[in-house]
């Protein structure tokens, strides 16, 4: 048989890892550098498209007038405990959304590049990876090129939760997990869905959505439920919980969510693979501190074991 050190060799990280922390994460600070200056967007960055990949920050003033004199920046994700760089992503400005007083710029992803392996783990691992990837890409399937995974491998150096997303519009309802989400001003959030879920077209309907942050012990509740993305219409009494009901859209929501808010599409606009969705806080009801379920990139937590901060893993209570 081959030696384990041998055959971890000849296997790509993990793209994704599911870990369980407590919100918000504070591991990973996100910061955008600019010809005229530092920002701190933790808490203001989110993917609205994965074909072309497509990166959102809600602009105020100061971020308007740093960004006046070119279209392009970069995405620095810093190690919050030492200040060190552990990812940059290059991105241009391709496009401007601007709607019920939020303005939006979406920018493309054009190139990027992490330290969280050294040399020449980095190389090894990414020609593992890419060779992964073209060999499950099938004519028909939603696949990124091996470029776009190895750009959203190092946005996901920052953790980022996952919720479920309760839609009820009568004829049509669904409940799915979600994580690009994310706000972009203190009561805005966006939501990018691929354009061809089932999902999209009632979540339209509804103009409304409640989302429930998920404990880490259930992580693969959620997973199971992504295979209601092909659904418009969910069985409620079938479900594996049992449901309880939003504060102030009353939809159904799992009884054991962590946290639990309602939000009020106010618009929609395609961007690229997926279609994003614009929305407002409408309640924000916290139900129990506990680890949440978040997902960060393989090469991430791979980093945090070497030097002995490992990630908790989201596992079964």
């Amino acid at each position: 048989m081959m030696p384990v050190s041998v055959s971890r060799w000849l296997q790509p990280l993990p793209q994704w890892s599911a870990i369980a922390l407590h919100p918000p994460q504070e591991l990973v600070h996100v910061r955008l550098k600019a010809a005229d200056g530092e920002f701190d967007l933790t808490r203001n960055n989110v993917i609205v498209a994965l074909r072309p990949l497509t990166v959102a920050i809600g602009m105020d003033g100061p971020l308007s007038l740093a960004l006046q004199k070119t279209d392009s920046c970069e995405l620095h994700f810093i190690n919050a405990r030492d200040g060190d760089m552990l990812g940059v992503l290059g991105l241009e400005r391709q496009q401007d959304w601007t709607t019920n007083g939020i303005a939006l710029a979406l920018f493309g992803v054009t190139g990027g590049t992490h330290r969280c392996l050294g040399w020449p783990g980095r190389p090894w691992n990414r020609w593992l990876q890419d060779r992964a990837v073209r060999a499950g890409s099938k004519p028909g399937n939603f696949a990124l090129s091996p470029a776009a995974t190895q750009q959203i491998m190092i946005f996901y150096i920052c953790p980022r939760p996952v919720v479920l997303v309760s839609v009820d519009g009568g004829s049509h309802s669904n409940l799915f997990p979600m994580d690009l989400i994310g706000p972009v001003a203190s009561d805005r959030f966006t939501l990018a869905l691929r354009s061809t879920s089932a999902s999209v077209e009632p979540m339209k309907a509804a103009r409304r959505v409640a989302l429930s942050d998920v404990p880490a012990s259930h992580h693969k509740t959620a997973y199971s439920l992504g295979a209601h993305h092909k659904n418009a219409q969910v069985d409620w009494e079938s479900l594996p919980f049992r449901l309880g009901r939003s504060a102030f859209f009353s939809l159904p929501v799992p009884e054991w969510a962590l946290r639990v808010r309602e939000l009020t599409i106010l618009d929609v606009r395609t961007v690229g693979s997926h279609t994003l969705f614009m929305a407002e806080a409408r309640s924000d009801s916290v139900i129990r501190d506990d680890a949440q379920f978040f997902h960060t990139s393989g090469i991430h937590e791979h980093f945090r074991g070497r030097q002995g901060q490992p990630l908790p893993a989201a596992t079964r209570p």
